[in-house]
């Protein structure tokens, strides 16, 4: 099963496998091929460092797990394990890298945040021949979240705020470098804390636009926040778990993921929240949604990992509710064309099942519609 995954590129993603296995799936040619990182445990989490941070002039992965660990591997060489960062006392639930630094923060089933400094030269990881470097954090940060510590994420613009969430049904955030605990500019707090109230149980997903945090929770809700209030400015409601959550912001909409395998696309640009599309894209929970220019991926408990084209899946006119036929074959006869299975089989694209007819925008915004996507094909 997906438990999570990352981009490397635009043609490699790199994935957490529930059977305590990593894997680089090449998008192209929709297989993985490689041998895989191991663990003692699911892989709960990965991250890819920057891509001025290499060996041998290839960009280096990790893998957070319940093992405890996190590994950092090449991702033209998964079985080769570079380092082992040790120090969590409990399930490592979650990893992000630093877009720019050699610095990787962990969140875990121990409560706490573990910010890891690496060496300055990707090369030093490298000293000890075949046998992998042993690290310990920098920087632990603890006390502060009352659970489980099950997402975290960076500030979209300059990567200085790291932000945490879990179990708890807070949000919290931390200055990225130092992991001090940020200050509340807008009152007398003496920190920046969204507590608990709005959401009631677990927060499964953070994610960030320059000016917005969007938060999933299994309480059955999405919610964006003003960041600078810390006030909830829209509430998407679910009939079961969001379990994650997208927002695109250059097309005015918000993708959200669930418990069963469904995919909603919220049109929130008028600040009235509306589902536009409603996908039947898995047979089991969504994991994780992530973007890449103009297409979406998501990942899933069936196995599977989908790429979606976003003005395919906006513009679609069959209706609100939309199922893919491979997966509708899928589900007759349990295998499909289009799917990337964890064994390295296959890796699917949805888009080019989408085919729109009779359009049910207007001209005004079919045409606005074009200069977002115009948007997009700059990223």
């Amino acid at each position: 099963m997906f438990l999570s995954f990352e981009m490397c590129d635009n043609d490699t993603a790199v994935l957490a496998l529930g059977n305590h296995l990593a894997r680089v799936a090449d998008l192209k040619a929709k297989s993985c091929t490689q041998p895989p990182t191991k663990h003692a445990g699911p892989v709960t989490g990965v991250a890819v460092l920057s891509d001025g941070y290499t060996v041998g002039g290839t960009r280096i992965a990790l893998s957070a797990s319940w093992d405890k660990t996190v590994r950092l591997w090449p991702v033209d060489d998964a079985k080769r394990t570079l380092a082992v960062l040790v120090g969590h006392s409990d399930f490592v639930k979650c990893v992000v890298a630093h877009p720019t630094l050699p610095i990787v923060y962990t969140g875990s089933a121990d409560k706490t945040i573990m910010i890891w400094r690496l060496p300055e030269s990707a090369e030093a990881l490298t000293a000890n021949g075949d046998s992998p470097l042993e690290l310990r954090p920098s920087k632990t940060i603890k006390g502060q979240h009352t659970g489980q510590v099950q997402t975290l994420c960076l500030d979209a613009v300059s990567a200085n705020v790291l932000y945490s969430a879990g179990s708890d049904a807070s949000v919290r955030a931390w200055d990225a470098q130092t992991g001090d605990a940020l200050p509340d500019e807008n009152d007398n707090l003496e920190e920046w804390h969204i507590p608990r109230g709005q959401h009631q149980t677990n927060i499964t997903d953070l994610k960030l636009t320059e000016t917005e945090l969007w938060t999933a929770s299994a309480d059955s809700t999405a919610v964006g926040w003003d960041l600078g209030t810390r006030t909830a400015d829209m509430v998407l409601n679910h009939k079961s778990n969001v379990t994650a959550v997208l927002p695109v912001p250059q097309v005015g909409v918000v993708i959200t993921g669930t418990h069963g395998g469904t995919i909603y696309v919220w049109r929130t640009s008028n600040g009235s929240p509306k589902i536009i599309r409603e996908i039947h894209a898995h047979t089991d929970d969504i994991t994780c949604l992530r973007a890449a220019g103009r297409v979406f991926y998501s990942a899933s408990l069936d196995e599977t990992l989908r790429v979606w084209d976003i003005m395919d899946v906006v513009k679609f006119q069959g209706g609100l509710e939309f199922m893919p036929p491979e997966l509708a074959k899928l589900k007759a006869q349990t295998e499909s064309d289009h799917t990337v299975s964890t064994n390295g089989s296959q890796v699917g694209k949805n888009a080019s099942t989408i085919q729109p007819s009779s359009s049910a925008l207007t001209e005004e915004e079919e045409r606005e519609l074009a200069e977002l996507m115009s948007d997009l094909d700059d990223m």
